[in-house]
């Protein structure tokens, strides 16, 4: 079997409501997926994390160096494209770009013998997986005080155990969104912070209590 394509496919949609963390404002979402056609006829996908223009831009760079190659050699690919990539990094857009190919591939490999990709890697580890809301995000109306707590209440009675909040917007607001998100979701629900590497001083967060 060989690779014969490689395409990139860039979605955008435009938000109903602008919601900000600490990086900034954002009013559409974008993703980026590769897809991988081969020459018997199995499609693989795969998603690129990042920016969506600029992970598409470097796919498409790279994609010359698959095409006839043989999708079920994962890693002999994922180590070739790392290597030609050394000189320029192993972070950033150079790692999101061949994390999509290497998901597509196992995506192909996952077809052709016909089994679940976590299989090929070796069995799978669990048969649940605990899930947390991920949301609570700063809008461009209304007070955070309010609709904050309130959406944090409406995930937990929707049945969520854990929650993770957005923070970032200065030590005293952060610690008083929070004390407010606890009191609303109650005790019992495991609260996460995310602040998106918005400090330049190492913080140290104690308990409320």
């Amino acid at each position: 079997m060989k690779i014969t394509a490689l395409h990139t496919h860039v979605l955008q949609a435009r938000l109903s409501q602008s919601f900000a963390f600490s990086r900034g404002w954002y009013d559409t979402r974008t993703a980026m997926l590769v897809e991988v056609e081969t020459d018997k006829g199995i499609t693989g996908w795969g998603e690129c994390y990042g920016p969506a223009r600029m992970t598409a831009a470097m796919v498409d760079s790279i994609s010359p160096w698959l095409i006839g190659q043989d999708p079920l050699l994962t890693g002999s690919i994922w180590q070739m494209i790392s290597a030609r990539l050394r000189d320029h990094g192993h972070k950033g857009v150079s790692i999101q770009g061949l994390s999509g190919i290497d998901i597509a591939l196992w995506d192909v490999k996952g077809k052709y013998f016909g089994v679940p990709v976590h299989q090929l890697l070796g069995g799978a580890q669990r048969t649940e997986v605990a899930t947390y809301a991920s949301g609570l995000h700063r809008r461009n109306s209304g007070d955070p005080m309010r609709y904050l707590p309130e959406e944090a209440a409406d995930y937990a009675a929707k049945g969520f155990s854990a929650l993770k909040l957005k923070v970032g917007f200065g030590v005293e607001e952060d610690a008083t969104i929070v004390r407010a998100v606890r009191d609303a979701v109650g005790p019992d629900v495991a609260l996460m912070v995310d602040a998106n590497q918005p400090t330049t001083l190492s913080l140290r967060f104690v308990s409320a209590d």
